[in-house]
């Protein structure tokens, strides 16, 4: 081709090769893109299902939990309102005694969010705002965890007091659990009137700090449970999206 002075011609193929051969390149890389990013959506798919799944779980025991504290607080009270010269005769403490030094301990199901934090894929979910909140839910829960640990040491004051002071037995005849059947049928051998535990105020004094620790618990689990709500949120625009 120099030889015959058709260098312009070679160099106008040469070029036209080495353009198909980048954009052969370009295709290949978009391509490659294309599938990654498919198959990271697939990935990020399939982990705003499995924490789905989990935070379903977690907002739904977070709730029971919220259930049964309150129901605990509003015995307390109800205790409250009976100490001292407020005690009226017809008034029995027995069905609400045992409850009153009771902590409703909460499980969170974490195994799928512990994964991709440990495994630092976290990153996969694209949206900040839901990932910030993901981030932000085992720190809460170790602060629920402590105020746990805090009302269920204090439950072991209420208790002791009395097991010193009034009769287990006694209240076990009140109970609707199933799980004291065997103790309603055993009357107590000692007469012990778990009524005049109220004229105590050393006894006052427990059951007002079961509520302060019982109201205590109650702001932290709703605390997770607004955050469960917003993650929980969050997941399903993400999946509908």
């Amino acid at each position: 081709m120099i030889k015959e002075n058709r260098v312009g011609k070679y160099l106008l193929y040469a070029f036209g090769e080495i353009i198909l051969v980048v954009i052969g390149i370009l295709i290949a890389l978009q391509l490659n893109i294309y599938y990654e990013t498919l198959n990271q959506n697939e990935v990020e798919q399939q982990a705003l299902y499995n924490l789905k799944v989990d935070f379903d779980f977690n907002k739904k025991e977070l709730d029971k939990s919220i259930e049964r504290l309150n129901g605990i607080k509003k015995g307390c009270l109800t205790i409250l309102h009976q100490t001292g010269n407020k005690y009226q005769a017809t008034f029995d403490i027995d069905s609400l005694l045992q409850f009153a030094p009771s902590v409703p301990q909460y499980y969170p199901q974490n195994g799928f969010l512990m994964d991709l934090i440990n495994s630092g894929k976290l990153g996969i979910i694209k949206n900040v705002n839901l990932r910030n909140r993901l981030s932000s839910w085992l720190p809460n829960l170790e602060t629920l965890k402590n105020r746990e640990d805090l009302s269920t040491e204090y439950d072991g004051d209420l208790i002791r007091y009395i097991i010193k002071n009034g009769s287990w037995l006694n209240s076990d005849q009140k109970s609707s659990g199933d799980d004291l059947t065997e103790l309603k049928s055993i009357q107590s051998g000692f007469k012990v009137d778990n009524n005049a535990l109220l004229q105590h105020v050393e006894f006052e004094n427990m059951i007002e700090n079961q509520v302060v620790f019982q109201s205590q618990l109650l702001e932290k689990q709703e605390q997770c449970l607004v955050l469960a709500k917003e993650i929980i949120a969050l997941l399903k625009t993400e999946m509908e999206g």
